[in-house]
């Protein structure tokens, strides 16, 4: 019996501290904010269909992260291309549930990179080296049918 309350008190203990993760920043202000911020990129498109949605692109912009919640430092081995995103019918950032199937109406032009953080549509880079030579990014956007636009983000 006492075991098993040992174990209980530790589950109840893990779930209550929660994730020590730190995630991207959301908007360029919030990177500038938070000493996050690398670069800005303006999209040769600023609407698009995903789906049957259509949206607004809002901002484009590199970020580091931290390390931790816990740990502030800024992790310079890491980076991410990020893209805000507002759905033109409803006025909310991100993909809507019905276009949210990104393997299947976006395109991240590369292996592995690309996904979906929080609201934001974000390219993944581990090689830290790309940081200051990634001059523009393409990214596809697909419409119901399959007919993709590819729209290219340029460094500001």
């Amino acid at each position: 019996m006492k075991k098993l309350f040992l174990i209980l008190l530790c589950l109840v203990l893990f779930c209550c501290v929660g994730s020590d993760t730190e995630f991207l920043p959301q908007t360029v202000s919030e990177a500038k904010s938070r000493r996050l911020f690398i670069k800005e990129y303006l999209p040769t498109e600023n609407k698009v269909i995903i789906n049957q949605g259509e949206y607004q692109i809002v901002e484009a912009f590199t970020a580091f992260k931290f390390n931790s919640k816990n740990d502030q430092t800024i992790n310079k081995n890491f980076f991410a291309f990020s893209v805000r995103i507002k759905n033109l019918k409803t006025g909310k950032a991100g993909l809507s549930l019905e276009d949210s199937d990104h393997s299947q109406f976006l395109d991240f032009h590369c292996d592995f990179c690309g996904g979906i953080n929080n609201d934001n549509l974000v390219l993944y880079y581990n090689d830290i080296s790309k940081r200051e030579s990634l001059d523009s990014i393409k990214i596809g956007f697909k419409d119901k049918n399959g007919n993709e636009k590819i729209v290219y983000f340029v460094k500001e």
